[in-house]
């Protein structure tokens, strides 16, 4: 090998560890930046969220009788502990009042007769964005490793795997978003299903998109709904 064409070597590899170094430092300034700008913000109060949230048409799907009562529980929820919350119907079917955020249990998810209990859940949310909702040929192998629903007439698997596997709860819960997202993209709605926390404490909710950015960027770390794929990486 000639001097010229090892010189020109190092000059390429010392480019591109220079490059891979900028890339990297620039990811923490970003980061740094955003946290800092959080940090520095004004403090939100309970009950500045829920008059952001109402400009950001949150409450929509709310009756209007219940409005009331649900942004005070919004408001003392964000107070206290800067989490997500809602009101529930005390009978049967013991329906949200936003319309939006619901329990998910992965384990019952994962149970025979789980997922139609949550699909039933959500159909209301559906209703309200006109989607139909219709579920049939509920399957499940007798091995547990394979479950597969018809929704709307798209066949979906609600779960496929380890039934004893650490993450099939997690597992289940991904698939049951998944197929709810893939509903509203098919037909056309702006609202996402956004997971919350996960196991026995799971839930998910109905967002717009700048619905999503403002309590992702405002609310507990921990507790804040997330894009499926940071969630599953953070619980699968």
């Amino acid at each position: 090998m000639t001097t010229t064409a090892l010189l020109s070597g190092i000059l390429l590899v010392t480019v591109v560890v220079l490059v891979i170094v900028v890339v990297r430092i620039r990811k923490k300034r970003l980061a740094f930046a955003d946290e800092q700008e959080s940090e520095n913000s004004p403090a939100l109060t309970g009950q500045m969220v829920v008059e952001t949230l109402e400009t950001l048409d949150y409450f929509k799907y709310t009756d209007p009788a219940q409005l009331e009562l649900l942004k005070k529980d919004i408001v003392e929820g964000y107070d206290q502990h800067k989490t997500l919350s809602t009101i529930n119907s005390l009978k049967s079917p013991f329906e949200s009042y936003c319309r939006r955020l619901y329990f998910c249990d992965g384990e019952i998810l994962f149970e025979r007769g789980g997922i139609v209990e949550y699909l039933t859940d959500v159909r209301l949310t559906f209703q309200k964005l006109g989607i139909p909702l219709v579920w049939s040929e509920e399957y499940i192998r007798r091995d547990w490793k394979v479950h597969t629903i018809v929704v709307n007439g798209k066949k979906y698997i609600a779960f496929k795997g380890d039934p004893d596997a650490a993450s099939t709860w997690a597992r289940a819960t991904r698939n049951f978003v998944a197929l709810l997202n893939d509903q509203l993209l098919l037909n056309r709605s702006d609202e996402r299903v956004y997971p919350i926390l996960a196991g026995h404490a799971g839930r998910i909710v109905f967002l717009t998109r700048p619905q999503y950015d403002f309590i992702y960027r405002h609310f507990d770390k921990k507790e804040r709904p997330k894009e499926l794929s940071l969630w599953w990486k953070q619980n699968g």
